[in-house]
Order: C-alpha cells, then sequence, then structure tokens
C-alpha cells in the first residue's frame, strides 16, 4: 500500500454527508462512544448503526424489541466495511511439513464446523456453512450475510492497524465538530502517509 486516499473526493463527501447529518439535528453532537448503542437499548434511540458482535448482547436484553437488517445503500454502490478473524500459517525458517499439514487439518476442521462460530455472532466465510438450514435458522446473523457480496476488507499490509487508527482519529475530528471534514482527512492522510513511509522502512516492501 503506497498511500493513504481516505481525503479522496468521495471520502470528504462521505464524510462531509454524516457530519450535516449531525449539523441538521438527526443525532446530538459529541457523542461518546458506544452512546448511541446505549441508547439503543434504553429505549431513547430509535435504531444504531452498529457491528454483528452485538446481536448476542441484545439477545441478553429482553425487554428491547429489536431486530436486524442490512446497511443501507448510501451513494452511487452498496458497501459494507468489513474485518475478519484470520487463522494464519507463519513461514517458518526451517519448515515443518509434518506440521504445516497438521496445521491445514486443523483450520479446515474449524471451518468446516464454523457454525458454532456464527452462534457466536459472526458470518461464516465457509459458503456451505452460510447456505446450509442451520446457518439459515440463525436469523440475525443470517440477515447480514448478503453483505459479503460488498464487504470492503482493510488491505493487507504491515503495520496498517496504526494507519486505520488514524483514520478513525481523523474521521472523529470531523465528527466532533473539531475540524472541516476536508481539513480532518487531509491532516490524517498526511499523518498516515508517514506511517506508510515508515512501515515500508520497517517491514520492507
Amino acid at each position: 500500500m503506497a498511500k493513504a486516499t481516505f481525503n479522496s473526493d468521495p471520502a470528504v463527501e462521505a464524510c462531509t454527508w454524516l457530519v450535516d447529518l449531525i449539523k441538521q439535528g438527526h443525532s446530538p453532537a459529541n457523542v461518546g462512544q458506544d452512546a448511541d448503542y446505549l441508547a439503543f437499548k434504553s429505549g431513547k434511540n430509535a435504531f444504531t448503526w452498529n457491528g454483528i458482535w452485538q446481536i448476542n448482547g441484545l439477545k441478553k436484553s429482553p425487554n428491547v424489541q429489536w431486530g436486524v437488517a442490512p446497511l443501507p445503500q448510501i451513494g452511487s454502490q452498496k458497501a459494507a466495511w468489513a474485518n475478519s478473524h484470520n487463522f494464519t500459517i507463519v513461514k517458518q525458517r526451517s519448515a515443518n511439513a509434518d506440521k504445516t499439514a497438521g496445521a491445514k487439518v486443523f483450520i479446515n476442521w474449524l471451518s468446516q464446523h464454523s457454525l458454532d462460530w456464527a452462534k457466536g455472532g459472526q458470518v461464516p466465510a465457509r459458503k456451505a456453512v452460510r447456505e446450509s438450514s442451520e446457518f439459515t435458522a440463525l436469523t440475525e446473523v443470517n440477515a447480514l450475510a448478503p453483505e459479503l457480496e460488498y464487504a470492503a476488507f482493510p488491505p493487507a499490509a504491515p503495520g496498517l492497524g496504526e494507519v486505520i487508527l488514524t483514520f478513525y482519529s481523523a474521521f472523529n475530528e470531523a465528527a466532533l465538530g473539531k475540524k472541516p471534514p476536508k481539513q480532518a482527512l487531509d491532516d490524517g492522510v498526511a499523518k498516515a502517509n508517514k506511517q506508510l513511509e515508515d512501515n515500508r522502512k520497517k517491514y520492507g516492501n
């Protein structure tokens, strides 16, 4: 990954649209982290735009009437932010073929049995599991599975985690009214590009 682009025109447009929702009174200003979710659970918020990880927490709140729906389309195409848990076989200096084969068998077994993963509030990567009747019966998680078709994952790059945190900080500065959207994203990109350059020196190309 050569450069950060979250200050591109479409990104600024999207950030401005969200900030304008606050300015127009659709959301109170200076909302703290998870305040929207807590307000939803206490019946003070009509909906919460949150993550799949909240499903099981809501199931433990019998007084809350709730349901799950895919993200609405905003802009010219459907999109959903995505992340995942990953199993990785790290390249060893002295490879052991038997251990590598054993790791592959173990990972495959977990994938085949990922219905339990879904019960924990995750969409399984394995298509056969997603198409099973058992998964379909998991109403809430199953409702979000179609988003996989247009899920946007962060690029795989060493040290990217800190760059993503820089994006979050830049976006928060805009959402909290500390900076105009374009300035917040421009400043964030300047910092992110420095981080990416440092990562190239640290990890190589």
